[in-house]
């Protein structure tokens, strides 16, 4: 008798999940994290599939690299740092600290949470370009300060917390934010004309499962 009450919420609980959504959700954001992966290795010199054409005209997760670099560096010479780009991975400060960017440090894991949430939704197209787009600028923002805050930390040898990474905690920011434009998703979606068939509580509970 004691577990019916548990066994209630879980029943009601189970209403709210759309597995079907969660299912399209899961397979669309294990595609794009991987198809991340093996682009970098298309268009990286001695890969065995290497494409000198992808690596030149359209390498993205070059052009990410460099915009979180170049970006980064606007913002430490705001807070009076004097730095500069070394190389196509490195910002460098004239007195030799250093921060290397690599693949885990573009965030492009998180994009792709965003992006495969935003495109199994339902909406129209021009709803879903319009949110993918924003939340991918909010993610690359959020990183960008975090590599300029990581240099200035590193020139002025702050204090290094042991016990939780930057790393992980651009990760929480980024995933609370995410929390936050899903919550804006749904809310701007209630303005919209009535075009959904489930109510947009029940997506919310799939994506955060």
């Amino acid at each position: 008798m004691q577990f019916k009450p548990i066994a209630g919420i879980a029943v009601k609980s189970f209403k709210y999940f759309d597995a079907v959504f969660f299912a399209k959700f899961l397979l669309l954001f294990l595609f794009l994290y991987y198809f991340n992966i093996l682009y970098l290795g298309i268009t990286s010199p001695g890969g065995k599939f290497y494409s000198s054409f992808l690596k030149e005209h359209l390498n993205y997760i070059s052009w990410l690299t460099s915009s979180i670099l170049y970006v980064s560096d606007i913002i430490d010479h705001a807070f009076g740092i004097h730095s500069y780009v070394e190389n196509a991975y490195q910002i460098k400060t004239s007195a030799g600290s250093s921060v290397t960017v690599w693949l885990p440090c573009l965030g492009l894991g998180i994009m792709s949470f965003w992006v495969a949430f935003v495109t199994t939704d339902t909406g129209s197209w021009k709803k879903k370009l319009y949110w993918g787009l924003a939340g991918i600028v909010a993610i690359w923002f959020i990183n960008c300060w975090r590599i300029a805050l990581l240099l200035l930390a590193v020139e002025k040898d702050w204090y290094k917390n042991p016990i939780i990474d930057h790393h992980t905690m651009f990760n929480i920011v980024s995933y609370i934010i995410i929390l936050l434009m899903i919550w804006l998703y749904y809310k701007a979606g209630k303005k919209e004309t009535t075009g959904n068939n489930f109510p947009a509580g029940k997506t919310f509970s799939s994506a955060a499962s």
